[in-house]
């Protein structure tokens, strides 16, 4: 398969799943690489930074953000700003709940395969065994 079809199949998924739950996803290109990506719990909406000056792929970035408006406690915070270093609990939870999105979309054949993929951060490596073990379990 294509890399750029297979990407573009996951991100499709994303958007439908974020108008399930009725929220807007807005790519914007003119913010500078310092800014993150974020999420604003009021309007329901994520904005990417295609700028962002990450190497943590978009796609795990996305359901990042969106795991925030669809898991998240809007009591707590109100924007959440993506930071591939957060051990805060709202940030722990939404790496989580991305890991979780993504394997849900797509099965990995391998922990190493789905960390290099989305470039996902090193210290989270024990989440995506502990996720990539139980979706083997489901199987």
């Amino acid at each position: 398969m294509n890399t750029t079809s297979f990407i573009s199949e996951i991100v499709d998924d994303l958007q439908k799943q974020a108008a399930c739950h009725n929220i807007d996803i807005l790519d914007i290109f003119d913010l500078s690489p310092e800014t993150p990506d974020f999420s604003v719990v009021k309007r329901q909406g994520v904005f990417m930074n295609i700028n962002f000056d990450t190497k943590v792929s978009y796609e795990f970035r996305l359901a990042h953000e969106m795991s925030h408006l669809i898991y998240g406690d809007g009591d707590i915070q109100k924007i959440y700003t993506f930071s591939e270093f957060g051990h805060r609990r709202e940030e722990l939870l939404a790496h989580r709940n991305a890991i979780r999105m993504l394997m849900s979309i797509e099965m990995p054949t391998s922990v190493n395969t789905f960390m290099e993929y989305y470039n996902v951060p090193s210290w989270l490596e024990k989440d995506v065994d502990r996720t990539f073990r139980e979706f083997l379990y489901l199987e």
